[in-house]
């Protein structure tokens, strides 16, 4: 059954838009291999972190480290990964630890023990988030909006600190965080968006927090990008009565794989800026992006569209 959805390709930046992986970001290439490296995928356990943990676990990531709130599912992932691992004939450590991620003594306390066993992550990809149902920001009320803060924004931030500070502490190698962010903070005009204020409202505030980190570090240290991970079937749809066959949903594999690129020097150019897991990252290359984003400090970035700060500050 299908229904009139918008699937948004109105908003294609390139000309070639995918729905599933492809060779410029196959996990397996080699100028992405991820081998030696510790990946820490928050919301690991299911759904889009489950597929990015499975792409780290293809391009040869030393260890993987899921998190979640759920532990049977995420030992059922683990267990998952660990096959996965093995049919490709990869050599992976994966590590599943329940975590709420806006508790913050569970932070500290899963940070802390990763520095007591000496394990430095690498790459740090923020994807656990919490939705909410169709209703108004005053439907839902202040102190549930307030829970979307802690979820969207204060819990990633905390793990960019402590990933931050780790860095500072661990060997002088480039560190790359990748926040896995949503086109609902652009598409509010959307009619599934537009019910969703206080989801927009949040993770367009996470969004922009982690563009602000990137503003003040270099990309030598510290690699950041946020990425729209596309049109993924799964639980945040079907709560919402949409079917499977509503549109052409994109493969979770596309932003799995899309987060192995964006943790690669290739993807240095986008440093602090926002994409589309969708879009072909060889045409981002080849066409006048490059040029534009050196231009324009604001390109691909949260501001107010028609106004230009210039230099009259």
């Amino acid at each position: 059954m299908a229904t009139d959805i918008d699937d948004g390709t109105s908003t294609n930046f390139t000309p070639t838009i995918h729905n599933t992986p492809y060779l410029a970001i196959s996990p397996t290439k080699p100028a992405l291999s991820q081998a030696g490296k510790t990946v820490l995928v928050t919301g690991g356990g299911t759904g889009i972190g489950k597929a990015i943990a499975h792409n780290f676990v293809l391009a040869s990531a030393a260890t993987v480290i899921i998190l979640g709130r759920r532990v049977s599912k995420l030992q059922e992932a683990a267990g998952e990964l660990e096959a996965a691992g093995k049919q490709a004939g990869k050599t992976v450590n994966i590590i599943a630890k329940g975590c709420d991620v806006t508790d913050d003594e569970e932070v500290k306390r899963l940070w802390d023990g990763l520095g007591k066993e000496g394990v430095h992550v690498d790459v740090l990809v923020l994807n656990s988030a919490k939705d909410t149902p169709p209703q108004t920001i005053f439907e839902l009320g202040t102190a549930e909006v307030w829970t979307m803060f802690e979820a969207n924004v204060k819990g990633p931030l905390h793990f960019a600190e402590r990933f931050h500070k780790q860095r500072c502490e661990g060997p002088a190698t480039t560190k790359y965080l990748i926040n896995v962010s949503t086109a609902a903070i652009h598409m509010r005009g959307h009619p599934l968006v537009d019910t969703r204020p206080a989801y927009s409202l949040t993770k367009s505030s996470g969004t922009l927090a982690i563009q602000i980190l990137a503003d003040r570090i270099p990309v030598e240290e510290m690699q950041i990008l946020s990425f729209h991970p596309g049109m993924v079937y799964g639980a945040p749809w079907e709560a919402q009565g949409v079917p499977e066959d509503a549109i052409p949903f994109d493969d979770a594999n596309l932003p799995g794989a899309f987060a192995v690129w964006a943790s690669s020097k290739e993807a240095s150019f986008l440093h602090g800026r926002y994409v589309f897991s969708s879009w072909d990252v060889e045409e981002l290359l080849k066409s006048e992006t490059i040029s534009r984003l050196r231009a324009d400090r604001d390109y691909l970035k949260i501001s107010v569209k028609g106004l230009d700060w210039g230099r009259k500050i």
